[in-house]
C-alpha cells in the first residue's frame, strides 16, 4: 500500500504552499478585478499545444522502446494520456508506475525495463529545463535578470550560479548514462550499496538491471542527439500554451515587449515544472502554484494577476487531460485500479513501488 506517512506529507506541504499561495498571490477584491476583465476563452485554443506536447512525448517515448517492443502494436499516445491522469489524481507520482504498468499490458514488454525509459524521460526533461532557465539569464532578452537579481542575496553572480550549475550536474549524469555500460553501472552501484543487508541487495540489483534496460537506446551520441531533438517540441509547446493563456490576463504590460515577456512565460514554465519535485499532493498542487507565482512576480507581475494566471494555467494543464485519461481506460476496458492492484502497490513483503513493477512481471506478459 502507499505509505500512509508519504500521502499525509503530500497534503501538508501541499497545504503550507496553498495557503502561502492564497495570502501572497490572491487578495480577494483584488483578484475579483482580475478575473472581470480576463478572457478565459483564451484557454481554449491553448489546449491544442498542450495535446500536442503529449503527442511529441509519445514519440520520444516510442524512440525510447524500441529495443524493447520494436515498433509498437497500438499508439502511445492514449498510454501518456493515462499516465498524466494518473499522476494528475494519484500521490507521489505513481502515474509514472501505472504508464509503465500499462503499456506492459498492451505491447507485452517488461514494466520494470518500460519504467526505466521513464526515467530517462525525467532526466532529459530536467535538462530542458535548467537549460531554459540558464538561457534566460544568458541570452539579451530585456532586463529579466536584474529584475531578479536585485532581490536575491549575492545578486546577480549567485543567480547564474543557481541556474547554471544544476544545469551542469544534469548534464554530467546524461553524460554518465551514455558513456557507462549496464556492467560498469551494476558494479558502481553494488560498491554504494555496501551497506544493505545481502538479500535486499540482491532484489535491488535485480531491479537496476531490469531498469537499465530502458536506458539502452541512449548510449550513443546520435541517439542522445535524436531524444533531446524530440525533448525540445514538449517544451516549445507548452511554453506556447501558457503563452496563449496569458494573453488573456494583464501580463505583457510588465515586460517590455513580445520577446521578453515569452522569455518570462517560459522561466515561469520551468521553474513551476521543476518544483514539482517537492513533496505534495497529486498533480503538483501547492509547489506549483506558489513557485510558478513568485517567479512571475519577482520579473514584475502584479500578485492577483499572477495568482490568477498560475492558477488558470494550472487548472488548464491538469483537468483536460485527466478526463480524456479516464475516457481512454473506459474505452480500452481497463479501471485504475485494476492497473493499481497489479503493480501490487500492496505488496506485503514492503517492497517499493517500482520493485513491485519488477515482481509483478509474469502476470503482465
Amino acid at each position: 500500500m502507499i505509505s500512509q506517512r508519504s500521502v499525509w506529507a503530500g497534503l501538508v506541504v501541499s497545504a503550507a504552499f496553498l495557503t502561502v499561495f492564497a495570502l501572497l498571490f490572491l487578495p480577494i477584491d483584488d483578484v475579483k478585478e482580475v478575473v472581470r476583465e480576463a478572457n478565459f476563452w483564451y484557454v481554449a485554443p491553448s489546449l491544442i499545444f498542450y495535446f500536442i506536447a503529449v503527442y511529441f512525448r509519445s514519440l520520444r517515448w516510442r524512440y525510447l522502446l524500441k529495443p524493447l517492443i520494436g515498433r509498437p502494436k497500438r499508439s502511445l499516445f492514449p498510454v501518456v494520456v493515462v499516465g498524466y491522469m494518473a499522476n494528475n489524481i494519484l500521490p507521489v507520482r505513481l502515474g509514472e508506475v501505472v504508464r509503465s504498468y500499462y503499456v506492459g499490458l498492451r505491447e507485452r514488454v517488461n514494466p520494470a525495463a518500460a519504467f526505466g525509459t521513464v526515467a530517462v524521460e525525467r532526466v532529459f526533461d530536467v535538462f530542458v529545463l535548467f537549460f531554459v532557465i540558464a538561457a534566460v539569464w544568458v541570452l539579451p532578452v530585456g532586463d529579466l535578470l536584474e529584475k531578479v537579481a536585485d532581490d536575491l542575496p549575492g545578486g546577480t553572480p549567485a543567480l547564474l550560479a543557481l541556474s547554471v550549475l544544476p544545469f551542469i550536474g544534469v548534464t554530467a549524469i546524461i553524460a554518465m548514462i551514455v558513456v557507462l555500460d549496464t556492467s560498469t553501472t551494476i558494479r558502481l552501484v553494488e560498491r554504494l550499496m555496501f551497506f544493505v543487508p545481502t538479500g535486499i541487495k540482491a532484489r535491488l540489483l535485480g531491479l537496476a538491471e531490469r531498469l537499465l534496460e530502458g536506458l539502452t537506446v541512449v548510449r550513443t551520441p546520435r541517439a542522445l542527439g535524436l531524444v533531446l531533438l524530440l525533448s525540445l517540441p514538449i517544451w516549445a509547446a507548452e511554453v506556447s500554451m501558457l503563452y496563449v493563456i496569458a494573453l488573456g490576463f494583464d501580463i505583457e504590460s510588465a515586460f517590455g515587449g513580445q520577446v521578453e515577456m515569452i522569455a518570462a512565460i517560459g522561466l515561469f514554465m520551468a521553474i513551476a515544472n521543476l518544483a514539482l519535485v517537492v513533496p505534495s499532493t497529486a498533480g503538483g498542487v501547492g509547489p506549483f502554484n506558489f513557485f510558478g507565482a513568485a517567479t512571475l512576480v519577482a520579473l514584475g507581475v502584479g500578485e492577483a494577476e499572477a495568482g490568477a494566471y498560475v492558477l488558470t494555467a494550472h487548472i488548464a494543464l491538469l483537468l483536460p487531460v485527466t478526463l480524456l485519461g479516464l475516457v481512454v481506460l473506459l474505452t480500452d476496458h481497463v479501471s485504475l485500479k485494476t492497473l493499481l492492484s497489479k503493480t501490487k502497490l500492496a505488496d506485503d513483503d514492503g517492497l517499493s513501488v517500482a520493485e513491485a513493477t519488477t515482481t509483478s512481471t509474469d502476470s503482465a506478459t
